[in-house]
Order: structure tokens, then sequence, then C-alpha cells
């Protein structure tokens, strides 16, 4: 059966919508000049292994599966999990966690056919200010298991960075750019959907969709303030079954602050607003955008010293230290 066209996210208030431009080879070439950053790498795996093992709504059982997917996700050639390995990840001096933000139900996370995906405002500050001295993300998935994480991160004051982590692939890190080279995607918002404050934001919009049999597309597209139109940054079709879509901890989180501190201090604002999801049935037809609401999410607090600013449940919150 014929699938329907997916629906583009609208774009900023008051602004017209134009086509999606493909700009893929300009982000590769910036992403090829960009060093490679081993401790990143290995904080973000350590983060996300932490984050499952200490989820507070999964059981202790249900904890040590999501850690061991993890484990089978970000390295698929290792047949036997080893446990001492896994300690090893689990106690490393990296105390990544949930500074605040949303975690899916277990009913919505799978409540999708043939696609899924997620459009968001990131409120992202720079520099972060406060004590941040290490790594500090802003983060989300559209509930696939093998889609993206589309994010702003932070190592210290002075360097940010929008990437890319494909969880389909096993060379997860893709798209790696500088924000000295995102003049055209970001933007200062000032109105009902920040509360009256002024603050920069990057609206991205993250896809995982069926395009064949057990063929998907993972795509990240940007808003381009400057052309007022989506570009499409990133793209990657891969072999996949829908069990494995919609199997494990991967997918379970929407927008995040994404911590490695233990105690953050006098931080600048930072969070997500406009925060709305989509999903294609099983039949092929996209539905309409929605905001994320509380009746299929829930918020997570790590209490690492960060506080609402405000929260318009559940699609947009700030949050402060």
């Amino acid at each position: 059966m014929a699938t329907t066209k997916k629906k583009t996210p609208p774009p900023p208030s008051d602004r017209p919508h134009k086509y999606t431009e493909d700009v893929q080879a300009e982000f590769a070439k910036i992403t090829a000049k960009q060093p490679l950053d081993r401790p990143f790498r290995a904080a973000f795996i350590q983060s996300k292994l932490r984050m499952a093992h200490t989820h507070p709504t999964l059981s202790l059982e249900a904890r040590d599966l999501a850690v061991k997917q993890l484990m089978n996700a970000l390295e698929p050639k290792v047949k036997k999990i080893d446990p001492k390995k896994l300690q090893k990840a689990l106690t490393q001096p990296v105390p990544g966690g949930v500074g605040y933000g949303f975690f899916y139900t277990a009913a919505y996370k799978v409540a999708w056919g043939k696609g899924t995906e997620i459009a968001v405002e990131f409120v992202c500050p720079t520099p972060p200010g406060g004590n941040v001295n290490t790594f500090l993300y802003l983060t989300a998935t559209n509930r696939s298991a093998l889609g993206v994480e589309a994010f702003v991160s932070y190592n210290g004051q002075g360097n940010t960075h929008f990437r890319v982590f494909d969880w389909a692939r096993t060379d997860h890190w893709q798209t790696d750019i500088p924000f000295t080279s995102m003049a055209s995607y970001l933007v200062t918002i000032s109105g009902p959907e920040t509360h009256g404050h002024p603050y920069q934001v990057l609206y991205v919009w993250n896809n995982t969709a069926l395009i064949g049999t057990n063929r998907y597309a993972n795509a990240v597209h940007l808003y381009n303030h400057v052309r007022q139109s989506w570009d499409l940054v990133y793209q990657y079709e891969y072999t996949a079954t829908d069990a494995q879509q919609k199997t494990g901890f991967v997918g379970s989180w929407g927008p995040i602050v994404e911590t490695f501190q233990p105690t953050y201090i006098h931080t600048n604002q930072m969070g997500a607003v406009h925060t709305i999801l989509a999903s294609q049935d099983n039949a092929g037809h996209w539905g309409n955008w929605a905001f994320l609401a509380p009746s299929v999410s829930t918020i997570r607090i790590d209490n690492v010293g960060f506080h609402p600013v405000f929260l318009d449940p559940n699609y947009a919150f700030v949050v402060n230290s």
C-alpha cells in the first residue's frame, strides 16, 4: 500500500515555510575537519549506560536488561557481555545522568507503525554559564531504537557543537558542527512560548521511517532562519525489523538535559520548547503533529542542581541552577 507523504513540522511563528534544502555535503565537509574527541565519545557511552542503570521507573531486572541492550547496541560485534567490562563502564568517574527532562511511557514509546518523528526547539545558550566545566547535552530521541540523537553538546564554556549520533550504524558518530558554523540555524526568540524570555534556540527535526521491506531511513533536518526553510543535514538508510525498532531502552527519552557533573551552579537558562511528535500508522498514513503530553511522558530529575524556570506540561521546559 502506498504511503502518504510525511508532513514537515510547522515553521517558527510568523515565518513562511519553504521547501527543504539538502546540505549534507556541506555538513560532511565541516565534520571531516573536526578533530576526533575520544574523551567526549567515551563519556557519551558511559552516560547512556549510567542513565539506564539508574532509571527511577524501571525495576532492577529491567535496568540490567536495558544496560545489556545498550552494550549490544554500542558494540554489536560483541556476542557476550563481559561482566567485568560492564562493571568498569558503570563505575567510570563520569556521573552521567538527567538534570531534567522527559521520558516516554512504555506504551507511547511503541505507539507508532511505520514511522516516527520529533521536532523540538532546543534552548541553547552560549556559553552554558555557571560551573559547567565538562560535557553537557541537550538531546532527544524520536522513540525509535535505531534512530538518531541530534543534539547540542557543550564541553566547558567555549566548545559548543551540534552533533548526530546514529544508533543504526556501527560507526555511530556522524555529524559534528561547531556553533561557530551554525549562524544560519541559531536565532533568538521571545514570545508566549518562551514566557516572554529571549532565548537562543536551535530547531531540530529528527525522523525515522520505513522506506521498503525491512528498510528504514533516519533523517535530521535543521530550520534555516536565513532561507526560512528546513535543511536536510543528515540521512542514512539501513536494514532493520519492526521488532528491532521497538525494543530496548534506546528511544525512551524525549528532550532532556543530560549531565556529567555531580552538581551544577548558576548555569544559564536552557531546555526545550515547542516539542511536537508525529507518527505513521501501519497503513502508511502520517498523522498530525501533536505536542508532547503528560499522558504519554514522565519527568525525570536526578537532583544535580537544575530547577525549572517554567514547565508547560510536557512540551516545553526551561531550567537553570
